[in-house]
Protein backbone atom coordinates (compact mmCIF):
# COMPACT_ATOMS: atom_id res chain seq x y z
CA UNK A 1 0.00 0.00 0.00
CA UNK A 2 2.75 2.24 1.01
CA UNK A 3 4.36 1.61 -2.54
CA UNK A 4 1.42 2.32 -4.15
CA UNK A 5 1.08 5.69 -2.36
CA UNK A 6 4.74 6.77 -3.33
CA UNK A 7 3.88 5.92 -7.13
CA UNK A 8 0.88 8.23 -7.05
CA UNK A 9 2.90 10.86 -5.35
CA UNK A 10 5.70 10.57 -7.78
CA UNK A 11 3.62 10.60 -10.79
CA UNK A 12 1.69 13.94 -9.55
CA UNK A 13 4.97 15.16 -9.54
CA UNK A 14 6.28 14.37 -12.49
CA UNK A 15 2.98 15.99 -13.66
CA UNK A 16 3.05 19.04 -12.42
CA UNK A 17 6.79 19.44 -13.35
CA UNK A 18 6.03 18.87 -16.95
CA UNK A 19 2.99 21.30 -17.19
CA UNK A 20 5.17 23.95 -15.37
CA UNK A 21 7.85 23.63 -18.34
CA UNK A 22 5.44 22.83 -20.83
CA UNK A 23 3.37 26.15 -20.29
CA UNK A 24 5.89 28.96 -20.93
CA UNK A 25 6.76 27.07 -23.81
CA UNK A 26 3.43 27.30 -25.38
CA UNK A 27 2.77 30.97 -24.33
CA UNK A 28 6.06 31.96 -25.81
CA UNK A 29 5.08 30.16 -29.14
CA UNK A 30 1.58 31.76 -29.33
CA UNK A 31 2.82 35.43 -28.26
CA UNK A 32 4.59 35.77 -31.72
CA UNK A 33 1.51 35.01 -33.88
CA UNK A 34 0.05 38.84 -34.52
CA UNK A 35 -1.17 41.12 -37.16
CA UNK A 36 0.91 43.56 -39.11
CA UNK A 37 -0.38 46.49 -40.93
CA UNK A 38 0.44 46.21 -44.84
CA UNK A 39 0.00 47.22 -48.29
CA UNK A 40 -0.86 45.11 -51.60
CA UNK A 41 1.72 45.69 -53.97
CA UNK A 42 2.33 44.07 -57.36
CA UNK A 43 5.42 41.51 -57.57
CA UNK A 44 8.52 42.69 -59.61
CA UNK A 45 7.76 42.72 -63.24
CA UNK A 46 9.50 41.09 -65.84
CA UNK A 47 11.48 42.19 -68.94
CA UNK A 48 11.04 41.07 -72.19
CA UNK A 49 12.93 41.48 -74.83
CA UNK A 50 14.14 40.15 -78.29
CA UNK A 51 17.43 38.59 -79.15
CA UNK A 52 17.60 39.84 -82.63
CA UNK A 53 17.30 43.39 -84.55
CA UNK A 54 14.33 44.29 -86.65
CA UNK A 55 11.10 46.39 -87.45
CA UNK A 56 8.04 45.89 -85.16
CA UNK A 57 5.32 45.29 -87.56
CA UNK A 58 3.20 43.72 -84.54
CA UNK A 59 1.86 45.49 -81.37
CA UNK A 60 -0.87 44.27 -79.79
CA UNK A 61 -1.04 45.31 -76.34
CA UNK A 62 -0.91 48.25 -74.38
CA UNK A 63 -0.36 49.01 -70.62
CA UNK A 64 -2.64 47.75 -68.07
CA UNK A 65 -3.96 44.83 -70.85
CA UNK A 66 -4.72 41.74 -69.79
CA UNK A 67 -3.48 38.36 -71.73
CA UNK A 68 -3.29 34.75 -71.82
CA UNK A 69 -0.69 32.39 -72.03
CA UNK A 70 0.67 32.09 -74.94
CA UNK A 71 -0.70 35.23 -76.42
CA UNK A 72 1.13 36.77 -78.94
CA UNK A 73 2.38 40.63 -77.87
CA UNK A 74 4.84 41.44 -80.29
CA UNK A 75 6.69 40.50 -83.81
CA UNK A 76 9.02 41.98 -85.89
CA UNK A 77 8.64 41.87 -89.38
CA UNK A 78 9.00 38.73 -90.86
CA UNK A 79 10.38 39.66 -94.31
CA UNK A 80 14.30 39.64 -93.56
CA UNK A 81 14.07 36.62 -91.36
CA UNK A 82 12.39 34.65 -94.01
CA UNK A 83 14.63 35.32 -96.45
CA UNK A 84 17.59 34.38 -94.47
CA UNK A 85 16.07 30.82 -93.83
CA UNK A 86 15.13 29.99 -97.47
CA UNK A 87 19.08 31.02 -98.33
CA UNK A 88 20.16 29.04 -95.93
CA UNK A 89 18.26 25.88 -96.99
CA UNK A 90 19.65 26.53 -100.28
CA UNK A 91 23.12 26.56 -99.73
CA UNK A 92 22.14 23.29 -96.93
CA UNK A 93 20.75 21.59 -100.42
CA UNK A 94 24.15 22.91 -102.71
CA UNK A 95 26.31 21.64 -100.16
CA UNK A 96 24.59 18.32 -99.97
CA UNK A 97 25.04 17.72 -103.63
CA UNK A 98 28.18 18.90 -103.76
CA UNK A 99 29.46 16.25 -101.26
CA UNK A 100 27.77 13.45 -102.25
CA UNK A 101 29.64 14.20 -105.61
CA UNK A 102 32.91 14.75 -104.48
CA UNK A 103 32.01 11.24 -102.00
CA UNK A 104 31.50 9.70 -105.25
CA UNK A 105 34.66 10.97 -106.83
CA UNK A 106 36.85 9.89 -104.38
CA UNK A 107 35.32 6.08 -104.34
CA UNK A 108 36.25 6.35 -107.94
CA UNK A 109 39.94 7.45 -107.08
CA UNK A 110 40.29 5.27 -104.48
CA UNK A 111 39.40 2.21 -106.35
CA UNK A 112 41.73 3.14 -109.34
CA UNK A 113 45.23 3.66 -106.56
CA UNK A 114 44.07 0.06 -105.81
CA UNK A 115 44.49 -0.86 -108.97
CA UNK A 116 47.96 1.05 -109.21
CA UNK A 117 46.44 3.49 -111.72
CA UNK A 118 46.21 6.55 -109.76
CA UNK A 119 49.05 8.35 -107.74
CA UNK A 120 48.92 8.65 -104.39
CA UNK A 121 49.06 12.36 -104.30
CA UNK A 122 45.77 12.42 -106.35
CA UNK A 123 43.73 10.12 -104.07
CA UNK A 124 44.84 12.59 -100.81
CA UNK A 125 43.63 15.59 -103.02
CA UNK A 126 40.26 13.76 -103.14
CA UNK A 127 40.22 12.92 -99.99
CA UNK A 128 40.64 16.51 -99.12
CA UNK A 129 37.61 17.88 -101.26
CA UNK A 130 35.69 15.54 -99.17
CA UNK A 131 36.66 17.28 -95.96
CA UNK A 132 36.26 20.17 -97.34
CA UNK A 133 32.53 19.70 -98.81
CA UNK A 134 31.66 17.96 -95.59
CA UNK A 135 33.05 20.86 -93.63
CA UNK A 136 31.22 23.16 -96.31
CA UNK A 137 27.87 21.28 -95.28
CA UNK A 138 28.08 21.71 -91.92
CA UNK A 139 28.97 25.15 -92.10
CA UNK A 140 25.50 25.46 -94.07
CA UNK A 141 23.54 23.85 -91.27
CA UNK A 142 25.12 25.88 -88.74
CA UNK A 143 23.48 29.07 -90.66
CA UNK A 144 20.14 27.06 -91.03
CA UNK A 145 19.95 26.41 -87.74
CA UNK A 146 20.95 30.60 -86.48
CA UNK A 147 18.16 31.49 -88.86
CA UNK A 148 15.66 29.29 -87.77
CA UNK A 149 16.21 30.57 -84.65
CA UNK A 150 16.83 33.64 -84.90
CA UNK A 151 12.78 33.93 -86.98
CA UNK A 152 11.35 31.54 -83.98
CA UNK A 153 12.89 34.73 -81.39
CA UNK A 154 11.36 37.23 -83.90
CA UNK A 155 8.01 38.00 -81.95
CA UNK A 156 7.60 37.84 -77.79
CA UNK A 157 4.51 35.44 -76.77
CA UNK A 158 2.99 35.87 -72.93
CA UNK A 159 4.86 33.23 -70.94
CA UNK A 160 2.17 33.39 -68.56
CA UNK A 161 -1.50 35.13 -67.85
CA UNK A 162 -0.45 38.75 -67.18
CA UNK A 163 -1.31 42.01 -66.50
CA UNK A 164 0.87 44.23 -69.35
CA UNK A 165 1.93 46.73 -66.64
CA UNK A 166 4.47 49.21 -69.36
CA UNK A 167 4.76 49.43 -72.88
CA UNK A 168 8.22 50.55 -74.01
CA UNK A 169 8.43 50.69 -78.10
CA UNK A 170 6.07 51.98 -80.78
CA UNK A 171 4.56 50.13 -84.25
CA UNK A 172 6.80 50.22 -86.93
CA UNK A 173 10.13 51.00 -84.84
CA UNK A 174 13.13 49.82 -85.51
CA UNK A 175 15.10 48.28 -82.43
CA UNK A 176 18.77 47.34 -82.73
CA UNK A 177 20.01 44.69 -80.37
CA UNK A 178 23.22 44.18 -81.82
CA UNK A 179 24.82 45.71 -78.92
CA UNK A 180 22.28 45.61 -75.98
CA UNK A 181 18.77 43.89 -75.73
CA UNK A 182 16.40 46.60 -75.28
CA UNK A 183 13.48 46.19 -72.93
CA UNK A 184 10.16 46.27 -74.80
CA UNK A 185 7.05 45.03 -72.52
CA UNK A 186 6.75 44.71 -69.00
CA UNK A 187 4.06 42.23 -66.86
CA UNK A 188 3.59 40.93 -64.15
CA UNK A 189 1.56 37.77 -63.45
CA UNK A 190 -1.93 37.66 -63.19
CA UNK A 191 -3.29 36.86 -59.48
CA UNK A 192 0.14 36.81 -57.60
CA UNK A 193 0.49 39.82 -55.18
CA UNK A 194 2.96 40.98 -52.74
CA UNK A 195 1.83 42.39 -49.07
CA UNK A 196 4.59 44.64 -47.79
CA UNK A 197 4.75 45.76 -44.06
CA UNK A 198 7.46 47.07 -41.79
CA UNK A 199 9.02 45.63 -38.72
CA UNK A 200 11.38 46.47 -35.90
CA UNK A 201 14.71 45.13 -35.04
CA UNK A 202 13.47 43.61 -32.16
CA UNK A 203 10.39 42.19 -34.22
CA UNK A 204 12.88 40.82 -36.88
CA UNK A 205 13.69 37.46 -34.98
CA UNK A 206 10.11 36.14 -35.60
CA UNK A 207 10.42 36.03 -39.14
CA UNK A 208 11.90 33.53 -41.88
CA UNK A 209 11.63 33.30 -45.75
CA UNK A 210 9.08 30.51 -46.42
CA UNK A 211 7.37 31.45 -43.60
CA UNK A 212 3.11 30.59 -43.45
CA UNK A 213 1.42 34.03 -43.87
CA UNK A 214 -3.14 34.79 -43.85
CA UNK A 215 -3.33 38.59 -45.85
CA UNK A 216 -6.41 39.55 -44.83
CA UNK A 217 -7.82 42.31 -47.67
CA UNK A 218 -11.69 43.58 -48.59
CA UNK A 219 -12.44 40.96 -45.77
CA UNK A 220 -11.29 38.44 -47.95
CA UNK A 221 -8.73 35.96 -46.37
CA UNK A 222 -5.49 34.48 -48.82
CA UNK A 223 -2.73 32.21 -47.84
CA UNK A 224 1.11 32.68 -49.07
CA UNK A 225 4.24 32.60 -47.39
CA UNK A 226 7.19 35.64 -46.47
CA UNK A 227 9.23 35.79 -49.72
CA UNK A 228 11.49 38.18 -49.00
CA UNK A 229 13.22 39.77 -45.79
CA UNK A 230 15.14 42.86 -46.23
CA UNK A 231 16.68 46.52 -44.80
CA UNK A 232 15.20 49.27 -46.43
CA UNK A 233 15.66 52.23 -44.28
CA UNK A 234 12.89 53.92 -42.23
CA UNK A 235 9.42 53.55 -42.23
CA UNK A 236 7.99 57.03 -42.96
CA UNK A 237 4.27 56.63 -42.46
CA UNK A 238 5.26 54.74 -38.96
CA UNK A 239 5.89 56.98 -35.56
CA UNK A 240 8.25 53.91 -34.43
CA UNK A 241 11.39 53.06 -35.94
CA UNK A 242 10.89 49.97 -38.33
CA UNK A 243 13.60 49.77 -40.92
CA UNK A 244 13.08 45.83 -41.52
CA UNK A 245 10.58 45.35 -44.85
CA UNK A 246 8.67 41.73 -44.94
CA UNK A 247 7.14 40.91 -48.41
CA UNK A 248 4.77 38.01 -47.89
CA UNK A 249 3.09 36.61 -51.54
CA UNK A 250 0.16 35.69 -52.27
CA UNK A 251 -2.46 34.39 -54.80
CA UNK A 252 -6.20 36.11 -55.50
CA UNK A 253 -7.56 34.97 -58.80
CA UNK A 254 -10.64 35.74 -57.71
CA UNK A 255 -10.49 39.15 -57.98
CA UNK A 256 -8.39 42.57 -59.35
CA UNK A 257 -7.00 43.77 -56.45
CA UNK A 258 -6.20 47.57 -56.59
CA UNK A 259 -2.35 48.02 -55.96
CA UNK A 260 -1.56 50.40 -52.07
CA UNK A 261 -4.90 48.79 -51.25
CA UNK A 262 -4.17 48.18 -47.41
CA UNK A 263 -3.86 44.69 -45.64
CA UNK A 264 -3.11 43.23 -42.18
CA UNK A 265 -1.17 39.92 -42.49
CA UNK A 266 -1.05 37.19 -39.76
CA UNK A 267 2.43 35.20 -39.26
CA UNK A 268 1.95 32.10 -37.55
Amino acid sequence: MQHIIKYTMNTRRLIFAVTFYITPLCLSATAYAEDYDASIDFPPAHELSLPVSGVIKVLQVTSGQRVSKGDEILALDPVPFDAARSYARSRVTVQQTLLTASERDLQQQQELYDRTLLARVDLENAELRVKRDRAMLENAQAQLANAEYELAYSKLTSPFDALITSVHVNQRQSINNSLQSKKLISLVEQGKYLAKFHVSADELARFSIGQTATINSSNKKYSGKVSSIAYSGIDQTSSKEKPYLITAIFTAKDQRMPVGQRASVHID
